[in-house]
């Protein structure tokens, strides 16, 4: 079926929109999004268990979100509180950069100040994806439970990064 010309002409453009349709619906990839999506909350919920830094599991479909609390074991308390007396989104911002670092997977934080990270994959991602993304998850979660452990590795990439800027570049100190 061709489109016909609409507002100023863009046959190209209802063309496109056509085709992508045609994919979403030829790759089932909405049911397949519902489908894998609930398979990775189930297993995030698994991790939940198994690490108290886990608070909350939460979205629908691929668009999920995880939200961390203060843990229950003591090691991890402490570099728990380090880090929000440094800054308050620095613990999400440490799991993002260790997820993309050390796994080359690519999630962000879902907000200013919030310890919650947003999980927004492709639609077709499947089984061997998601066991690579809760694997990684898994493995810088217990890592934190270790002290300094990553809280120490991203400092020290602040630190590095900052120092390699040059002068003119770094915030400017204010006089007294």
């Amino acid at each position: 079926m061709k489109s016909k010309p609409g507002w100023a002409g863009r046959v190209v453009g209802g063309d496109s929109s056509l085709a992508t349709l045609q994919v979403l619906d030829d790759e089932r990839l909405v049911e397949r999004a519902r489908d894998n999506g609930a398979e990775l909350r189930r297993r995030l919920d698994e991790l939940k268990a198994k690490h108290s830094l886990i608070k909350e599991v939460r979205g629908i479909g691929m668009m999920l979100a995880i939200e961390f609390h203060q843990p229950r074991e003591l090691s991890s308390k402490m570099g728990w509180k380090l880090l929000h007396m440094l800054e308050p989104e620095l613990f999400a911002q440490m799991l993002v950069t260790s997820l993309f670092t050390k796994h080359r997977i690519l999630t962000q934080i879902a907000g200013h100040a919030m310890d919650v990270i947003k999980i927004l994959p492709p639609l077709m991602i499947g089984e061997t994806e998601i066991a690579r993304f809760v694997s990684a998850l898994d493995s810088v979660l217990q890592e934190c439970r270790r002290f300094p452990g990553p809280i120490w590795d991203f400092g020290a990439q602040l630190v590095k990064h900052s120092l390699k800027r040059k002068p003119a570049e770094r915030a400017p100190v204010a006089e007294v």
